[in-house]
C-alpha cells in the first residue's frame, strides 16, 4: 500500500468543502485519498475503521458522551492526525494537531491553514462553506467575497448545501462532489445537484406551512416532531415563527429522539454538554446550533430544564453570548 491520506468529513457543506480544500492542497503528495462521511457520535467509530495513513479530521464535533474515547483513540494512531474544527472543545487531547477557533467556519480555517498550497480560485469554495454554516460574517470571508461577484457565490452556496441535504446519506455522491470542487468546479455545473436542491427547495416551503401549523411552545422553547424536512431548518423555523429565544426539532429513530436546536442568545452547547453528562446521552455544538440524541423518555425532561437554564440564564446565573 503507498502513502494514503484519510479525511473524516461532516457530510455537510462546510464538512464537504473543507474535504475538498483538503484533497486539493495535499492529494498530489499521496498514492492514495480516502474520504469518509462521519458525525459527532460515530468520529471514533469510523477513526478506528477507517483511518489509515495521515488523517484530517474536518467539521466534526468531538461528542461529550464519546471525548474519552476520542482522548485515546485518535494519538494512538501511527500517522499524522490533524483536527481542524471550529465546535467548543470538550477538553485537551494531546498528541494530535489541532488548529481550532470559534466563529469562523471549517472551510474558512482549513484554507487559512493550507492556503499557501492552494491556488486562488480555491477561495470560492471556502465561501461556500462559510455561507452555507451561517459563518458568512468574519473578517476573512468578508475581504475574500470581494475578490468574487457575491451574488454569484452565494447562488452558488446555495445550490451546494441544497443539494447535499438532499442527497442525505448518499456518500458516494458526496465524494463525487468533493472531487469536483477539488478541480474548482461550481456547483450549479453538476446536473444532479443542481436538480436535487431545486427539489430540496420545495420541501423546504412545504416544511414551512407544516411547522406553522404543528409548532408548540413550551416556555421559552418552541418545538416540533417528526417535521417532513431538515431538523436543523425546522428548529430554526419553530424559533422564528413561534418568536421563541430556542427553537428545536426531534425526530423519532426508534426508542431515541434524534434532536437539533436553534438559539437566539441562548449558549445551546453549554446546555447540552451539561445535559449529556448529567445523563450519560450524546450533545453539544455550538452556542446558536447544536444537536444530540436522547431517549424518548428524557424528552420533556430535556425541555423543562432548557427551560431552567434559560431562565437562569435571563436572572444572570448562568452566562449569555
Amino acid at each position: 500500500m503507498g502513502k494514503v491520506l484519510t479525511i473524516l468529513a461532516h457530510g455537510d457543506a462546510d464538512g464537504v468543502c473543507s474535504a475538498a480544500l483538503v484533497k486539493a492542497a495535499l492529494g498530489s503528495k499521496y498514492d492514495e485519498v480516502r474520504v469518509v462521511f462521519t458525525h459527532p457520535v460515530d468520529l471514533v467509530k469510523d477513526f478506528r475503521e477507517f483511518a489509515a495513513g495521515d488523517v484530517y479530521i474536518v467539521d466534526v464535533a468531538i461528542d461529550e458522551k464519546y471525548f474519552s474515547e476520542a482522548r485515546e483513540a485518535l494519538p494512538s494512531h501511527r500517522g499524522r492526525v490533524v483536527y481542524i474544527d471550529h465546535h467548543p472543545l470538550p477538553g485537551e487531547i494531546p498528541g494530535i494537531e489541532i488548529f481550532h477557533e470559534e466563529g469562523a467556519s471549517v472551510s474558512e480555517l482549513t484554507y487559512r491553514m493550507l492556503a499557501g498550497l492552494l491556488p486562488r480560485r480555491m477561495s470560492r469554495v471556502a465561501l461556500y462553506g462559510a455561507i452555507s454554516d451561517y459563518m458568512d460574517y468574519t473578517e476573512w470571508v468578508q475581504s475574500a467575497l470581494l475578490q468574487w461577484d457575491k451574488r454569484i457565490v452565494y447562488f452558488e452556496s446555495g445550490v451546494l448545501m441544497q443539494g447535499l441535504e438532499r442527497a442525505r446519506k448518499d456518500h458516494e455522491f458526496k465524494r463525487e462532489v468533493v472531487d469536483h470542487l477539488t478541480r474548482g468546479g461550481a456547483p450549479s455545473a453538476m446536473n444532479r445537484l443542481l436538480r436535487l436542491a431545486e427539489e430540496q427547495a420545495k420541501i423546504n416551503e412545504a416544511l414551512t406551512e407544516w411547522v406553522e401549523k404543528n409548532a408548540v411552545v413550551k416556555g421559552a422553547v418552541a418545538y416540533v416532531v417528526n417535521p417532513p424536512g431538515p431538523l436543523g431548518l425546522a428548529a430554526n423555523l419553530a424559533r422564528g415563527i413561534r418568536e421563541a429565544p430556542v427553537g428545536l426539532a426531534a425526530e423519532e429513530r426508534g426508542d431515541i429522539y434524534v434532536l437539533s436546536l436553534r438559539s437566539i442568545g441562548v449558549d445551546l452547547n453549554a446546555f447540552l454538554r451539561e445535559f449529556a453528562r448529567k445523563y450519560d446521552v450524546s450533545g453539544g455544538g455550538h452556542k446558536n446550533a447544536a444537536g444530540g440524541r436522547v431517549p424518548k423518555s428524557l424528552f420533556e425532561k430535556l425541555i423543562d430544564e432548557l427551560n431552567w437554564y434559560i431562565s437562569r440564564q435571563r436572572q444572570g446565573l448562568v452566562s449569555s453570548q
